[in-house]
């Protein structure tokens, strides 16, 4: 109980004090409330309209390790799903990757596994734009974010990013919509175009999120269409590739979170890519989001229960075949034998 005790304390001390610092940040969002609302930089989202007829692909991985003595197990899934609705007979299927290797212990090596995974899905992507030429195809996560993503001193980093360029150009001269889909609550990018043009600065504490729940709260709305940022220049063996990534947020449901939506900057008809979107996130109130890529995302996640196992498995093998190898390097980690 004395620990307890300890925690009420504080927690009496300090609710009073956060409450009143956080409705000092609120009463500051009102400048900005008041330019959203005047510039008209939050526009309505209008109803869907007919059924989509459009042939679709869509791309998430997923990605688990676990750590040992002296390497690290990693597995990495990649999954695409491809549908077909441009046609009267409506056809889907799903290309998919996957991979189980160990990695070494350096500063870097969840990141590593990250770049190994993004490495994968830019391949299945690439697949699919190659075997089954979708008109769109929808990444989870931001273009911007994996164009401007900052080096790491490691061998997957280069790959990783002539990979994505080579992706790019790939959506380019086929003519595919490319275009990313983030789920985002940290970003800033908004806030900080708002900060360039108008001059204001949001307070502490607000994202581009949090920002517009609080000016635009359960509605179905859009924002203008903004830029981050200058363009990024790609220098690769087949020439330099210059680009930028226009970026919206939209809430396509009265009950979800906003969603950020970017394509690269050759792209000629950004509303069509908004009502398609909004098309495709009615199927959830809350959630508000594209469902293809919640069913491709289920597709490709790793539960760590199922790395556990692998893992289990993977070491019982290795551990029989050289059991020097076991003991010096895929060993269980200290705090696995603890009572």
């Amino acid at each position: 109980m004395r620990h307890y005790a300890i925690w009420q304390d504080k927690y009496s001390k300090n609710r009073e004090n956060l409450l009143a610092g956080l409705k000092g940040y609120k009463k500051d969002l009102e400048p900005l409330k008041k330019l959203l609302t005047e510039k008209k930089l939050i526009l309505p989202l209008p109803k869907t309209g007919k059924d989509i007829s459009a042939k679709m692909c869509f791309v998430d991985g997923g990605e688990g390790f676990t750590e040992l003595l002296g390497a690290a197990v990693y597995f990495i899934k990649a999954s695409g799903l491809v549908l077909d609705r441009s046609g009267e007979a409506q056809k889907e299927r799903f290309e998919r990757d996957l991979d189980i290797s160990i990695l070494e212990y350096d500063d870097h090596t969840k990141e590593r596994i990250e770049l190994l995974r993004g490495i994968m899905e830019f391949d299945v992507a690439e697949k699919c734009i190659e075997e089954h030429a979708p008109e769109y195809l929808f990444l989870d996560g931001s273009l911007y974010v994996n164009f401007s993503r900052r080096p790491v001193e490691c061998k997957e980093y280069p790959v990783y990013r002539k990979k994505f360029v080579r992706l790019l150009r790939l959506a380019q001269k086929k003519g595919v919509h490319l275009i990313g889909v983030s789920e985002d609550s940290r970003s800033r990018l908004f806030a900080s175009h708002l900060s360039t043009k108008y001059g204001i600065k949001p307070p502490r504490f607000m994202t581009d999120s949090s920002i517009l729940r609080l000016t635009a709260g359960n509605t179905r709305y859009r924002t203008i269409e903004f830029t981050p940022y200058a363009r990024f220049e790609s220098h690769e063996q087949n020439g330099t590739m210059q680009v930028s990534f226009p970026t919206i947020y939209m809430q396509p449901t009265e009950a979800s979170n906003p969603l950020r939506i970017d394509v690269p900057d050759w792209e000629k008809d950004f509303d069509k890519v908004i009502e398609l979107i909004n098309q495709l996130s009615k199927g959830s109130k809350h959630y508000g989001y594209p469902l293809p890529l919640y069913l491709v995302h289920m597709d490709a996640k790793i539960e760590q229960k199922h790395a556990d196992w692998s893992t289990n498995q993977l070491v019982c093998y290795l551990s029989k075949n050289d059991p020097d190898l076991y003991e010096t390097i895929l060993r269980e980690r200290r705090r696995g034998f603890r009572p």
